[in-house]
């Protein structure tokens, strides 16, 4: 009896293993493979996003010189010096990406600098003079040269630049000079950072060449294929956006995503390219913790099933072959239905063991399904509402908008993405309501009323305007949330 009951215990003790751990390594492969491809699909939308976000920052960049090219005091020959050295301390104080502004004369002179840098130089012989005297240029990024030993680095890191250049013309067309900006590196670098430390990945900014811009560890300047061959013959290879597993160097396995810029509207870009990495141990911590779990479980469910084949060894024959039954058709994914009531002997445990596993993997997916649909719902109920809704930074830059927002401004959302909502502005609207409007926000969070603004065609309508703030838990303001409707669509709602 002795050894018939350890023959039952060992039985029922290996065949509850194998079955807890069939069921669950099965659908941890599952969970696994889908969890490769979405980590991996949105490694590849971050690296889309860095790349999109780098592309935005000089277009806006390159339109701020450009503007600037047309206004005085460096459009007219009157000006003073100080007037035009003035003007571009301003637009270098209130944009911080500009490290230095100049204007030079048509001779390479530097006429007027920022911070009274390089002023008396010439420049001819830098590529921004001549070509943005012919019309608009753009450098790629390289190493500080007359700058390096005037410019402030309390970063201790290399100091490098790109410079955006045009021609300064004056009313009858004539070339008066050309006005460069060189901007510092440095925002890049606190860009791909910010996003590293935020997402717990590593991110190479590479030239079109392959030399490292920005990156990790001490590795700028360096060529990527002194970092890996492999990867460097991956994005020689890969001509558009992707994902995969890369063995760097010396087993180091990364999930890897790769992206290459190409600049947008008058940015034509320099194929510059983002490559993501995250160790495979990170990318799949879930699934490799899951696998563990799933471990475990079974020797639990095994030590279970031994203990109840010692003890009811003559008894546990037939509701064995039962359970064994039922846990097969649920490894094979088949309907299970289980029983309401079941003895409280071992074997109803481990019957109630095995039907709360049933469940509770059920309850997970109900789970996701749920949140799904919530999410789908909240997405729908944002998109179909009547009132547009516009949604801004703390610094009140555009970052979502929905279709009703688009269908009474005109506007699409890259068209507002990143900018100030005050392109809105029709002027018609008077200072006294804004001023009401931002203090309001700033003490009760909320204001509403009634404001004239502008369409993208230019028409000038009425609407009602609710604008509320969003706070952290530290009560600091982290997006403004504006909700209206033109008087006109209104009115033929309620008719």
């Amino acid at each position: 009896m002795n050894r018939l009951n350890m023959k039952v215990a060992l039985l029922t003790g290996l065949l509850s293993f194998f079955v807890a751990f069939t069921i669950g390594t099965y659908s941890n492969s599952i969970s696994t493979k889908q969890l490769e491809q979405s980590t991996g699909k949105s490694l590849e939308k971050l690296s889309k996003h860095i790349a999109d976000l780098l592309d935005r920052e000089m277009l806006e960049r390159y339109r701020e010189i450009k503007f600037a090219s047309t206004l005085y005091p460096l459009t007219s020959e009157n000006s003073t010096k100080k007037e035009r050295r003035d003007f571009l301390e301003k637009i270098r104080d209130n944009y911080n990406h500009h490290e230095w502004i100049g204007f030079a004369l048509p001779d390479g002179t530097v006429d007027v600098g920022t911070k009274g840098y390089l002023e008396g130089k010439n420049a001819k012989a830098r590529p921004w003079h001549p070509a943005g005297l012919k019309g608009p240029y753009i450098g790629d990024v390289h190493d500080a040269l007359l700058l390096a030993k005037l410019l402030p680095n309390t970063t201790g890191e290399a100091i490098y630049f790109s410079d955006i250049a045009f021609p300064v013309k004056d009313k009858e067309g004539k070339v008066l000079g050309t006005v460069c900006t060189h901007l510092m590196w440095q925002w890049t670098r606190n860009i791909i950072r910010s996003i590293q430390t935020e997402h717990n990945i590593e991110i190479f900014l590479l030239s079109k060449d392959g030399m490292v811009l920005v990156g990790p560890n001490n590795t700028e300047r360096k060529d990527i294929k002194d970092i890996s061959t492999t990867i460097a013959s991956y994005i020689q290879n890969t001509k558009k956006s992707s994902f995969s597993i890369i063995d760097w160097k010396k087993d180091n396995i990364y999930l890897t995503a790769h992206t290459i810029s190409n600049g947008i509207d008058e940015y034509k870009g320099f194929n510059w390219q983002v490559v993501v990495r995250q160790p495979i141990k990170d990318a799949f911590l879930n699934a490799h913790n899951n696998s563990t779990k799933i471990f475990i479980a079974s020797l639990i469910i095994a030590i279970i099933g031994s203990i109840i084949g010692a003890i009811f060894a003559s008894k546990i024959s037939a509701p064995l072959i039962e359970l064994n039954k039922i846990v097969q058709a649920f490894s094979n994914g088949q309907s299970v239905q289980f029983k309401e009531t079941h003895t409280n002997d071992e074997i109803g445990k481990l019957y109630k063991t095995i039907k709360n596993l049933h469940n509770n993997l059920e309850n997970v997916s109900n789970i996701k399904n749920e949140t799904q649909d919530k999410v789908n719902i909240a997405l729908q109920v944002f998109d179909q509402s009547i009132e547009g809704i516009l949604i801004t930074d703390k610094n009140n830059k555009a970052i979502l908008t929905n279709k009703a927002f688009e269908n009474i401004t005109g506007y699409k959302q890259e068209d507002i993405f990143g900018k100030n909502p005050s392109i809105l502005n029709s002027g018609s609207t008077s200072k006294e309501i804004y001023e009401d409007l931002w203090d309001n926000l700033k003490t009760n969070g909320k204001w509403e009323g009634y404001i004239f603004n502008k369409k993208k065609d230019g028409t000038l309508y009425k609407e009602y305007l609710r604008v509320s703030t969003i706070k952290d838990k530290n009560n600091n303001i982290e997006n403004y949330v504006a909700t209206f409707v033109g008087i006109e669509k209104l009115l033929k709602e309620i008719i």
